[in-house]
């Protein structure tokens, strides 16, 4: 499977007791979004690390074009005006990335649970190398049984010049799993000297399109 070229992510507030409401009109705006631009969404609620309780709506595009397609859908949106009108979702944080090349096959089935997303400053490694000692690990995440593994750079947003790593996993085990085997990787062990961890969160998935 290609890797998408652009990938945006957007964070926002919810209140506890809109939630169920607000990522039901989430999966409706998917598909608004799958329609008008986006080759697949991701989309959930943050149960670890930083901003516990957010939604998270993640947005794959072949090219920008996509993403201003549907930056012009929104307003026409009758789920995203319920979303922000009567659920008071509120978005404090967008990013676009610019995807890098991983070497991994990406498996949907059965869906997959959990997304971790682990944003990063290189510190002493060049990105070529830190691309190739990730490449090196990734069989590692997919024997563990993470299902689907992507990175991207930092384009528009806040922390510029960040990347984040997103991988998706059918069960806590297989988190588990994965870092007890990263444990013991000469690759892995490389790739975390030669950068700086900035975050790393867990949002628990409510669908993909």
């Amino acid at each position: 499977m290609s890797t998408p070229k652009f990938i945006a992510i957007t964070a926002a507030t919810c209140p506890p007791e809109s939630k169920s409401a607000a990522l039901e009109d989430m999966a409706h705006f998917a598909h608004d979004c799958r329609q008008n631009g986006a080759v697949r969404v991701t989309y959930g609620s943050v149960i670890s690390g930083r901003y516990p309780g957010a939604l998270v709506f993640v947005q794959f595009f072949e090219d920008l074009r996509g993403f201003e397609e549907i930056m012009n859908m929104i307003p026409q949106s009758s789920a995203y005006s319920r979303l922000i009108n009567d659920h008071s979702v509120a978005p404090f944080a967008r990013n676009i990335f610019r995807g890098k090349p991983i070497e991994f096959e990406p498996q949907f089935e059965p869906m997959p649970k959990y997304l971790m997303l682990t944003r990063a400053h290189r510190r002493t490694l060049d990105e070529t190398a830190m691309l190739d000692l990730l490449n090196k690990t990734a069989p590692i995440f997919k024997s563990s049984g993470a299902q689907t593994m992507r990175m991207g750079q930092t384009l528009t947003g806040s922390d510029l010049g960040t990347y984040m790593l997103g991988v998706t996993y059918p069960d806590m085990s297989a988190i588990e799993r994965t870092y007890d085997a990263l444990a013991a990787s000469p690759e892995f062990g490389q790739l975390m000297n030669g950068l700086e961890i900035d975050m790393r969160s867990i949002t628990k998935i409510a669908g993909i399109l």
